[in-house]
């Protein structure tokens, strides 16, 4: 990554009175272990998010930033509450947030979920689908079955076209070892199936893990994450930023104080990156490289695409004879 590719990401970031992105962890279980996750050594309590404190969350972002983009993910699969996740996007609808958006790793999207989430009101869904292959796509996401997932997102895609949806729908390639050399046949099938392809760099979720990325500390910018994003755990606790997936630096607890107050605590910390006095951050940013994972390509699919049959229409025609 080049130089200047970084610093044209740091001239887009700036004092934000609030975050630009607000990450929903509405349940801190998954069904996945993959292996580029922090999850599977994750040792705080893991539940599901009350939906007052969504509401509460909500009703301040509607107040204060309703464009702020609210993800419905973080340390967690929001697919194991599909209920729950209905119900806080109809809220976030309701109460006039304009982008709603959830990220799933597509292995709980069953049939009868499809016309759910199309007519939720959510503006994007991406799918985290690191893989062509069969071989390279289930290392990395330990536990899933790539023929279930590509079936499944082909299925969504098939039945948004159908019927007009408006639902924007990403599939993430998160480029490491084993895969990249698939960047290419992921892109044709995948835009030939009119889903907008989206190839980022592997975080190091706060020095957990290398990534490989091999940029000089030399160039460092100012965090993205750290200066645009907020999250808040299942029970209200917000981290100081994503590679705190512990809350070992916590600001405090949406229970008990506003959005607005939390982000203004966190305030220090962004003012640190701004200036660029990186050595007077915590030492978790010491090791931490996910500020070099700040950009991503993504790829729309051409208008006029030849259609191609759906994986999940092949399945299910082998399935009948």
């Amino acid at each position: 990554m080049a130089a200047v590719e970084l610093e044209n990401i740091a001239a887009t970031l700036g004092k934000f009175a609030f975050p630009r992105k607000f990450a929903v962890e509405i349940c801190a279980e998954c069904n996945l272990a993959c292996s580029m996750c922090h999850h599977p050594s994750m040792k705080r309590p893991k539940g599901t998010m009350p939906f007052p404190l969504w509401q509460k969350c909500a009703d301040e972002i509607a107040a204060v930033s309703p464009r702020t983009e609210c993800w419905f993910s973080f340390c967690g699969e929001p697919l194991l509450e599909p209920e729950l996740l209905l119900r806080c996007l109809a809220y976030g609808r309701s109460v006039g947030l304009k982008s709603l958006n959830i990220n799933t790793n597509g292995m709980l999207l069953t049939p009868d979920l499809d016309d759910a989430i199309l007519g939720s009101g959510a503006h994007l869904v991406v799918f985290g689908v690191d893989g062509f292959s069969k071989a390279s796509f289930e290392k990395y996401r330990v536990k899933a079955n790539r023929d279930v997932v590509y079936a499944n997102v082909e299925r969504l895609l098939s039945r948004r076209d159908e019927i007009g949806s408006k639902l924007a729908i990403q599939v993430q390639f998160i480029t490491m070892e084993d895969n990249a050399h698939e960047v290419d046949d992921y892109k044709a099938h995948w835009l030939a199936r009119n889903a907008v392809v989206k190839v980022r760099r592997q975080l190091s979720w706060g020095g957990q893990f290398e990534t490989g990325l091999g940029i000089s500390n030399d160039e460092r910018i100012p965090c993205p994450w750290a200066v645009t994003m907020m999250h808040v755990f299942w029970d209200g606790r917000v981290p100081r930023c994503p590679g705190d997936t512990e809350g070992e630096e916590g600001a405090g607890n949406a229970w008990h104080d506003s959005l607005a107050n939390l982000w203004a605590k966190l305030g220090r910390y962004r003012e640190l990156h701004l200036e660029r006095r990186f050595d007077e951050l915590p030492e978790r940013c010491h090791k931490c490289t996910d500020w070099m994972t700040g950009a991503a390509e993504r790829v729309r699919p051409e208008a006029d695409a030849v259609p191609v049959e759906p994986t999940w229409q092949r399945l299910n025609a082998v399935a009948a004879k």
